[in-house]
């Protein structure tokens, strides 16, 4: 079965059931249903985090914060992976350049 570049496979979906502050939601994709599980998880504990923090508000605005919060750690974790890959990429060359690899 052909895979995308994260490694699930592309051709059959998986469904899950998962409960997200409260709400059932089904959840649907090509990742492996452990993979849907512990996203939704996340997202549960991050909405159930906010909403901890901040009684008043309502759940659109508990989903938006998450949303928002979520992607910030994404984007630091994204950019702190593009910086490692800068600095082992001329250590690659080194080797490869030595006749290791």
């Amino acid at each position: 079965m052909p895979k995308n570049p994260n490694g699930f496979q592309t051709n059959e979906s998986n469904k899950i059931k998962a409960v997200i502050y409260g709400q059932d939601y089904q959840i649907k994709g090509k990742a492996p249903i452990e993979h849907l599980r512990l996203v939704a998880m996340l997202v549960d504990h991050k909405m159930k985090e906010i909403g901890e923090g901040n009684p008043r508000l309502d759940l659109n605005r508990v989903a938006v914060l998450a949303a928002v919060n979520v992607a910030d750690e994404y984007l630091k974790l994204r950019q702190e992976y593009e910086e490692l890959l800068r600095v082992l990429e001329p250590q690659a060359v080194l080797h490869a350049e030595d006749g290791e690899e």
